[in-house]
């Protein structure tokens, strides 16, 4: 079985870790992407699952295949024996085990296995005995030799599990200048500098925003060149319910400056009618937007952003203003578990 870092912690929701040790009953799962009755022959949801009740304020806490060593948030991949935690699961191998868990069940409970989801299933449960004892290299372990201790170095490696390197294109020059800067000498100085380095979830935390703000690590700049209305509409539903199809297609489609202006001038410090909104377009590390915000985060880095937005696109220059706004913004001081 393959599950969450520890120790393990019942008493939030969403808090991703390990289930706490217990016995926790077995039901079968009604849900969106995981059920008992009914699941898919295939990768497409809803794929096999089951779930286990009574884990005080955690819930769909849940048994189902695994992808990769990242997949589970609280849950239990069964998998075969893999080399190392940063080895991938086989999804394949890991479904076709949860099904032969299924069938065991129905077999075990006989007439008594329930007919629909989201029902107990009788007399059958999970325990979890005890906390893992073994130390593994691991993303975990590395990220947490670097808490504190920026010289400790930073593997590229790690990254691939936040999100896997381009093949090719210009998408994997983005990802390998992010890369460059999280883990050169002066990108780890500035993360530590900063309180970033403190332990390994308030460095997870970063990373993970970062992967998220920048399509992981392939985004530089907000594209504003759009060539559907419909893409348009779906960015700007409540800016673009007033405007006609043929108004959108006339004055925004594949024109990014105009675009800019439209979607973002006259409000967050952008000057209606400028270049402001196209020069003040989400930019770097954290996606920062706006002139306000590109000031604001320039002042904290100590880098003239409201004079020169184009700074961002320097991979050192935006982790520094990522990390100025992680720490301006007050995220060092949210406790984060030991």
């Amino acid at each position: 079985m393959c599950e969450s870092r520890g120790p393990g912690d019942n008493s939030k929701e969403d808090n991703g870790r390990r289930i706490e040790p217990g016995t926790y009953p077995l039901a079968t799962q009604a849900g969106g992407k995981y059920v008992t009755i009914g699941y898919t022959g295939a990768k497409t949801p809803p794929k096999p699952g089951l779930e286990l009740l009574k884990t005080n304020e955690r819930t769909e806490i849940l048994i189902h295949p695994g992808v990769n060593f990242l997949s589970s948030v609280g849950c239990i991949n069964p998998t075969k024996k893999v080399s190392g935690p940063l080895s991938d699961m086989d999804f394949t191998e890991s479904r076709t085990r949860v099904i032969a868990l299924i069938d065991d069940l129905k077999t075990f409970a006989g007439g008594g296995f329930p007919k629909s989801n989201g029902k107990r299933i009788p007399n059958a449960s999970v325990v979890v005995e005890g906390e893992p004892v073994l130390s593994t290299e691991s993303v975990e372990s590395v990220l947490e030799a670097v808490a504190g201790d920026p010289n400790k170095g930073l593997p590229a490696a790690v990254f691939q599990k936040f999100a896997p390197r381009p093949a090719s294109g210009s998408k994997r020059t983005i990802y390998d200048g992010y890369i460059g800067a999280f883990t050169s000498d002066k990108g780890l100085k500035t993360l530590g500098d900063h309180g970033v380095c403190n332990n390994y979830d308030r460095l997870m935390h970063f990373f993970a925003q970062a992967a998220m703000e920048t399509g992981g690590f392939t985004l530089i700049r907000e594209s504003l060149t759009y060539t559907t209305v419909a893409a348009i509409r779906n960015a700007w539903r409540s800016r673009a319910a007033g405007k006609t199809d043929q108004w959108i297609e006339d004055n925004l489609l594949r024109k990014p400056q105009a675009l800019g202006d439209w979607a973002y001038g006259g409000r967050m410090g952008n000057v209606k009618g400028t270049l402001d909104g196209f020069n003040f377009r989400g930019g770097g590390t954290f996606q920062t937007t706006g002139r306000d915000a590109y000031t604001a985060k320039g002042k904290l880095a100590k880098v003239d952003l409201a004079n020169h937005p184009e700074l961002i696109e320097d991979p050192q220059t935006s982790l520094l203003a990522a990390c100025a706004e992680w720490k301006g913004s007050g995220c060092n001081a949210f406790p984060m578990p030991a």
